[in-house]
């Protein structure tokens, strides 16, 4: 049965349900979540099984790799091989709707599938999903919450109506704006565009002239 938690007015979390969602990703549970780009469903990186339920909810092929999401720019390091254009990407960006693609590192080959030799890993800006990934310890794999083909959803109701059958959490944080995060390629380099979303181009190549 689907439980649902709620954000406070300045969409922070209390340290209680932060803890809650937290032991719930980290153990397997699927938890629905505001981001700065629509809502998005998200379990723990480290264990397949979380990996491939989330898959089969949102019907959506493993030949799409999953984004990974972390509280911090330095618990990012930890699973990516970080590069100059990285840290000046994320130095500028971070926290927001820009996903970065590197090679992992050793411990992160733990949050892809063996045929995918990079991981798009950010840090989302919403303060309550933050707090929620940081107090489970555990980088999350995630996905938009919705199925694939479908527009995606940017508000709690919606979420619940069309998914709530199928997840275990909710994080109510009322209307968020819809759109995707951008993806750019930073293991060289040069910032290459894979996919521009909320955070454009220009920006992105503005913030790429620090490295």
């Amino acid at each position: 049965m689907l439980e649902t938690l709620k954000t406070a007015a300045d969409a922070s979390l209390s340290p209680a349900d932060a803890a809650k969602l937290g032991a719930a990703g980290k153990g397997c549970r699927i938890v629905a979540f505001p981001t700065e780009s629509s809502y998005a469903l998200g379990s723990t990186g480290l264990v397949k099984a979380a990996t491939r339920r989330l898959l089969q909810i949102k019907e959506r092929s493993t030949l799409k790799p999953l984004q990974v999401l972390v509280h911090s720019l330095d618990e990012a390091k930890k699973w990516v091989e970080w590069t100059p254009l990285a840290e000046a990407l994320a130095g500028t960006l971070w926290p927001g709707p820009v996903a970065l693609l590197l090679k992992p590192t050793a411990q992160g080959r733990l949050l892809t599938f063996a045929e995918y030799p990079t991981v798009a890993v950010r840090v989302p800006a919403h303060p309550g999903t933050r707090a929620m990934l940081a107090a489970s310890g555990v980088p999350w794999v995630c996905t938009s919450a919705n199925k694939s083909g479908a527009p995606a959803l940017n508000d709690a109701d919606a979420v619940a109506a069309a998914l709530g059958a199928e997840i275990d959490f909710l994080l109510d944080g009322g209307a968020v704006d819809a759109g995707e995060a951008t993806i750019v390629d930073a293991t060289g380099a040069t910032a290459r565009i894979l996919r521009e979303g909320i955070v454009p181009s220009a920006r992105i190549q503005e913030a790429s002239k620090t490295a």
